[in-house]
């Protein structure tokens, strides 16, 4: 009876340490998979939102009798227009001050501005798709620990997403397995692959045209050029020491 009994502890045993070997490792698989839908389901409500939107105002101009069948992305009566063009001057401001408040893209928690009053309920300004290293993932206005653990964020001081000359919309994200794909594979990136940013107006195309590594105080890496739209995409170095960062740089094509 002890044999039997004490064979039954170890059978026991051995089936919950091989339960805690396997649920080790499907956990993280599962929470990479949980973390993908979550994102996917915001971005669909964010672009449904979006659509509402323009539907609501193509409505009012029917009504009005006022239509003349512009698309609200080409209405200046369309108020998400109006708020494209807040954010360029924004980024106008923001190059001929010279970007005097950057320091580092992780210091900023807080957005410098907030997009809600202007009627959009949400902290996305938009949609950040890089079919290389398949990811798409919503764009949120400052690095919080929140944006951060949901997608990419914009960072504070760096110019806003709704492209232009003399622009650099600056985007960080994590690296670590546990929230999704990220920038994971952020140096699979090559010179030439795209990378699209969808706003609440219009889709923007760029390509990849460096790829660098920094120090966390070495702003000029994340700081406007004159005559350019970038967009430039920031995470940690996970293979180098001092808290370096990887950088990918875009230029905008379309």
């Amino acid at each position: 009876m002890k044999h039997d009994s004490a064979m039954k502890r170890d059978i026991a045993i051995f089936i919950l340490l091989l339960l805690l070997g396997v649920g080790t490792l499907v956990y993280p698989y599962i929470q990479r998979r949980l973390f993908d839908n979550r994102t996917q389901i915001t971005i669909a409500e964010f672009e449904k939102r979006i659509d509402a939107y323009k539907l609501t105002h193509q409505q009012r101009m029917l009504n009005s009798g006022d239509s003349n069948d512009i698309p609200p992305e080409e209405d200046p009566r369309f108020w998400l227009n109006t708020v494209k063009l807040f954010l360029a001057f924004m980024n106008h401001r923001l190059y001929e001050e010279n970007q005097a408040h950057l320091v580092d893209p992780f210091r900023y928690i807080h957005p410098c501005f907030n997009i809600q009053p202007f009627g959009l309920d949400t902290d996305i300004v938009g949609i950040l798709s890089i079919p290389a290293i398949d990811i798409n993932l919503p764009i949120y206005l400052g690095t919080s620990f929140q944006h951060l653990n949901s997608g990419v964020a914009h960072l504070t001081h760096s110019s806003f997403p709704v492209g232009g000359n003399n622009t650099n919309a600056v985007i960080a994200g994590h690296r670590n397995l546990q929230h999704g794909r990220v920038f994971r594979d952020i140096e699979q990136l090559e010179i030439g692959d795209e990378i699209t940013i969808a706003n609440f107006i219009n889709t923007m195309t760029y390509v990849v045209v460096e790829t660098k590594i920094a120090g966390p105080h070495e702003i000029e890496a994340l700081t406007i050029q004159s005559g350019r739209d970038l967009v430039t995409l920031v995470t940690t170095h996970t293979r180098r020491r001092g808290n370096q960062r990887y950088i990918i740089v875009a230029e905008r094509v379309g």
